[in-house]
């Protein structure tokens, strides 16, 4: 019979410590770890203390305190568990944790096989570098010009050693970080959560939180126009629906032979319209001249001609 080993005191202790911060936290969040320097962790460490809880695990340990847990879909969140991985443990809404992680991310130097985020510029100027070999590790591997001026090596001009997605080698990341430069955004990659028993996929954490309270305004304005126009009644429209009934009442009260005490000044003003309008249209006929005949022209008597005139 085959005896299976003993469980560590330290695997215990570490369940038992996932299982705490499990229990007294309302939203558990993963994010990856590759791109992160322990020191840029630990300063991020410093930056969320307080508010977020980070801790590192192997896989098995956290998979075996979630299902311990017995808390709704927990254990699929462990599944879902990509590479290198910290869980964040906080109260904290999770879109507004993920807006914050991204507020943190700072620039880090690049690493052998990432790929470049942008263009990576190398300007023009003094690399504070003593001449040596780097000048033709620089020609070979950036493509750069340089000179000798003043005791230093200078490149010449600007030069774009690599475009968005290009691949970085473990010679080029070695060269940037010799000429100082930072290329890389360093942040936690915060690609999912668990909160009251949902999980949150990465497309939701990193929605655009003043996006959707635009969208959520104007949808609210385009319900409300839609029920007046319906004549739907809610908390939002019962007041512009009774204000709109009674200008049609008033309206239909004057125009219709109908007398109501209440509506004296509109019969009057509507009567002192009618009035104006009347009047005006009478005394503009009267001005306008009556258009006069012209004469017809006089018809001259046709003298008899012919033989009468041998009578003079």
């Amino acid at each position: 019979m085959v005896q299976r080993g003993k469980v560590s005191t330290t695997k215990i202790q570490e369940v038992e410590k996932i299982s705490a911060l499990v229990k007294d936290f309302k939203v558990i969040g993963l994010a990856k770890l590759e791109k992160v320097p322990a020191k840029a962790l630990h300063n991020l460490r410093d930056t969320l203390r307080g508010d977020v809880i980070i801790r590192m695990s192997k896989k098995k340990l956290i998979q075996k305190a979630f299902k311990a847990s017995k808390k709704k879909n927990l254990t699929e969140l462990a599944d879902n568990i990509l590479g290198i991985t910290a869980m964040l443990f906080t109260n904290m809404n999770p879109i507004k944790l993920a807006q914050f992680l991204e507020s943190k991310a700072v620039k880090g130097p690049a690493k052998p096989g990432d790929l470049a985020p942008g263009d990576i510029v190398v300007k023009a100027g003094d690399t504070k570098i003593a001449p040596g070999p780097i000048i033709s590790e620089l020609s070979q591997n950036l493509k750069l010009q340089t000179l000798i001026k003043n005791g230093t090596i200078h490149i010449r001009e600007d030069k774009v050693t690599h475009t968005v997605g290009q691949l970085i080698d473990a010679k080029q990341a070695q060269l940037l970080g010799r000429l100082g430069l930072e290329p890389m955004t360093i942040k936690l990659d915060f690609y999912s959560a668990w909160e009251d028993g949902e999980i949150i996929p990465t497309e939701v954490l990193h929605l655009n939180i003043d996006t959707i309270l635009d969208n959520v305004r104007l949808a609210a304005s385009e319900a409300i126009n839609l029920s007046l126009e319906l004549g739907i009644i809610t908390n939002d429209t019962i007041k512009p629906l009774m204000a709109k009934a009674i200008r049609s009442s008033i309206a239909l009260a004057v125009n219709l032979p109908i007398f109501i005490p209440e509506m004296v000044d509109q019969y009057m003003a509507k009567a002192t319209r009618e009035a104006i309008a009347i009047n005006g249209a009478f005394f503009e006929s009267e001005d306008q001249p009556e258009s006069e005949e012209e004469p017809e022209p006089e018809k001259k008597e046709e003298e008899p001609s012919g033989l009468g005139n041998l009578f003079g």
